[in-house]
């Protein structure tokens, strides 16, 4: 059974995944690895900042 399956919703915005739909899967680590379904082009974590981006390009 996958993670989209167990969980019935994403796990960033909540919203149901409908039957067929794309996810993305997502590592959390709390004490020990756990994989959530999220919807595709969505993330649990936070957005990089701009400035941190530049930095790791250079």
């Amino acid at each position: 059974m996958s993670a989209a399956a167990r969980q019935r919703t994403c796990a960033a915005c909540g919203g149901r995944f409908r039957a067929g739909e794309r996810t993305d899967i997502e590592v959390v680590l709390d004490g020990i690895v756990r994989y959530v379904a999220v919807h595709a082009g969505h993330s649990t974590f936070p957005p990089r900042r701009p400035a941190e981006g530049a930095r790791k390009a250079a």
